[in-house]
């Protein structure tokens, strides 16, 4: 009997075998009369669906959309004369572009931002997928739809979780393109409610913040198109990378030679002029919001009543995230960047300290003056050589 169950097994098998040759060959085949470019690297319907199913679980919608833009603009208005003064520095023109989003709306705006930032990857995939055989581009087409599920994880998670966000089309090729902030509503009132924080203060708390946002890259224009040159430096680093023979092996071999250095595994995949790129892209960024937090904090403490309150509910909710928090940050590297930034605050708090906000303020005259990651991390260096430099 059990010969006889094994042939059937062992038919069933072959059938089942023949039955999925011929749905391969049926997809391959249908794809190759339908389909006639090769699959993108990143499936962005899947992305789309899969970050909507995220933020949609709890269904929370803006509600009192009128009101609360009227309030944000408000707000943005109150904090852009106290930051001119503070920095020592005008807008070219005042802040017009203020919304109030709910999280479908900011995934809507941070989808369009994605793909063009993803672009040249996705141009270089194509080329190369444009003479592969039929099995590689159903393989092709399954990472596609992983690679999109991923990038949907990742912006579905953090839709439902940022507050507020200053929005510039760094890779417009129109320099005269004004920034957009963001205020997700949705989130900003769990937060305020469950932290029972005031709200009137809280969301002046982020309005000061990403305002401050606006004057370091409006107000200096030459940090957009310094940040945009390097992103694109990175790309196309990246680029080389997967175009040399071998080069997933030699990522490999990187990663387990380097496992037990104690560096984030992000950094250690790096080639060294990726690492290099990388490091002024974390140092940029580092001052950024390090330099945003500062201003934030200078204003705020003379300006919100509750602003020790919001200060320290706020630490305390960073210090207890959830478990799939603390592992999608770690996986993802925003812990490594959330680091840089508390030290980029440190460095613009020392340099404050020591010379005032106004020495502060050379970090934004040209390219040259930002700080190295490691002068970030001994602000005496970078003033150093300010002095020298002057």
């Amino acid at each position: 009997m059990s010969s006889i169950h094994d042939l059937r097994r062992l038919g069933a098998f072959l059938l089942l075998g023949a039955v999925a040759g011929a749905g391969i060959r049926y997809y391959v085949e249908t794809r190759a009369r339908h389909t006639r470019t090769a699959p993108r690297l990143i499936d962005w319907q899947q992305a789309q669906h899969v970050a909507l199913r995220m933020v949609q679980e709890d269904n929370a919608p803006a509600l009192d959309r009128a009101y609360r833009t009227a309030q944000y603009t408000r707000l943005v208005e109150q904090s852009e004369p106290l930051i001119a003064d503070y920095m020592g520095v005008n807008l070219p023109a005042p802040i017009s572009r203020v919304y109030v989003f709910d999280r479908q709306e900011w995934l809507a705006a941070n989808f369009a931002s994605f793909e063009k930032l993803f672009a040249p990857i996705e141009d270089l995939y194509l080329s190369q997928a444009a003479n592969t055989n039929g099995l590689t581009m159903l393989m092709r087409d399954a990472n596609s739809r992983l690679m999109g599920a991923q990038v949907g994880f990742l912006l579905g998670f953090l839709g439902r979780r940022v507050l507020g966000q200053y929005d510039l089309s760094l890779f417009s090729p129109d320099p005269s393109v004004r920034g957009s902030l963001y205020f997700i509503e949705p989130n900003i009132a769990r937060v305020q409610q469950g932290l029972g924080l005031n709200d009137e203060d809280f969301r002046l708390w982020i309005a000061l913040h990403e305002t401050t946002h606006v004057f370091e890259f409006e107000a200096y224009p030459w940090v957009r198109e310094h940040f945009n040159g390097l992103v694109r430096q990175y790309f196309d680093q990246l680029n080389q990378q997967i175009t040399l023979l071998g080069g997933v092996g030699q990522l490999l071999e990187r990663l387990v030679k380097s496992i037990n250095t104690g560096q984030h595994w992000i950094e250690i995949m790096l080639t060294p002029e990726q690492r290099r790129l990388f490091d002024q892209l974390q140092a940029l960024m580092s001052v950024v919001e390090g330099y945003g937090n500062h201003v934030m904090n200078a204003i705020g403490k003379q300006l919100l009543p509750s602003f020790e309150q919001i200060e320290r509910r706020m630490q305390e909710r960073q210090q207890h995230r959830p478990i799939l928090d603390q592992i999608v940050f770690r996986v993802t590297g925003m812990n490594l960047k959330l680091v840089q930034y508390q030290q980029g605050e440190a460095f613009v708090n020392a340099v404050v300290t020591q010379r005032g906000i106004a020495f502060a303020g050379k970090v934004w005259e040209r390219p040259e003056h930002l700080p190295t990651l490691d002068e970030i991390r001994n602000p005496a260096q970078w003033i150093a050589r300010m002095e020298r430099a002057s």
